[in-house]
Order: C-alpha cells, then structure tokens, then sequence
C-alpha cells in the first residue's frame, strides 16, 4: 500500500469484512476477462465463504483460475465542505476452492443463516435442506489481507 499512513491493522481489516455484508468478488475467466460480481459472504478464521449456483461463468474462471481477490467496502461517507469522504474499506487475497460436499455445505450455509437472520435458524435449517443439492459453496483462504480508511 502507498499510503501507510493510511492503512488499518490487521485486526481492524478483519472487523470491517465481519461488519460489512456484501464483497466484490474479483476473478479473471478463462478468456482471461477480468469479471467482477457483489456477493454476500461469511468469514471463518482466515477464510472467507461464498456459495451460489453449481454452474456458470463464475464458476467456469474459478476453475480456470483460482486466484481471486475479495473487496469490502465498509462504511463510508461523503463530506460536501472538504471535497471528500470517510471510508473504510479491506482487500483479500487468495485462492478458491469449490467445496460440494453436504455437510462442508450444510456448515456454511448454517454460518449463513446465523449471520443473516439470526432470528430465523429453525427455518433456515429447513430451506437448506431444501437446496443443498442445488448450491455449490467456494472457499477463499485469504492469504493477504489488507485495509485502509481515509477522510
């Protein structure tokens, strides 16, 4: 990073990718294409998880290749009297893994649940069964982790 000035600690990275909902998944396809799509996620340890659908083109440059990079941008705000804004936001990088195996699936997709309607487990235990067959979950171990914020 160019600006050390601004850059966050590790522990402090990791605490924007657990606030924030949503990330950037950013990967290259097989005809080398960059190809970047918001996805929601749940961190564990220093993996962050995914799931979505079995087949397409997100998975078609996973498999192609499996270096990906994951962006967050956390809270931000814009300031009108200094031309700016405030922001916070985190950069992982890794490598992906597709995991379809039921019970990988079934954790994962509890974590979900439990991160997204806590109030709604028993439910949610219920539409997990119901698509297990059907999602694909992808593993990304984050190798290097980086934030930053600034005003």
């Amino acid at each position: 990073m160019r600006r050390q000035d601004l850059a966050l600690t590790r522990e402090e990275t990791l605490a924007i990718i657990d606030e924030t909902q949503y990330a950037v998944l950013c990967l290259t396809d097989p005809d080398g294409q960059p190809y970047g799509l918001p996805m929601d996620y749940v961190r564990q340890g220093d993996s962050l998880y995914f799931h979505g659908s079995q087949q397409g083109r997100k998975i078609d440059a996973m498999k192609s290749n499996p270096r990906v990079c994951a962006v967050i941008v956390g809270e931000t705000e814009i300031i009108p009297t200094r031309f700016g804004r405030e922001y916070k936001t985190a950069i992982a990088e890794g490598k992906v893994e597709l995991i379809n195996e039921p019970e990988v699936k079934r954790q994962v997709m509890t974590w979900v649940v439990e991160r997204k309607s806590p109030d709604n487990i028993e439910k949610g235990k219920f539409v997990i069964e119901k698509m297990l067959d059907r999602v694909l979950v992808y593993k990304m171990y984050m190798e290097t982790v980086s934030g930053k914020h600034g005003l």
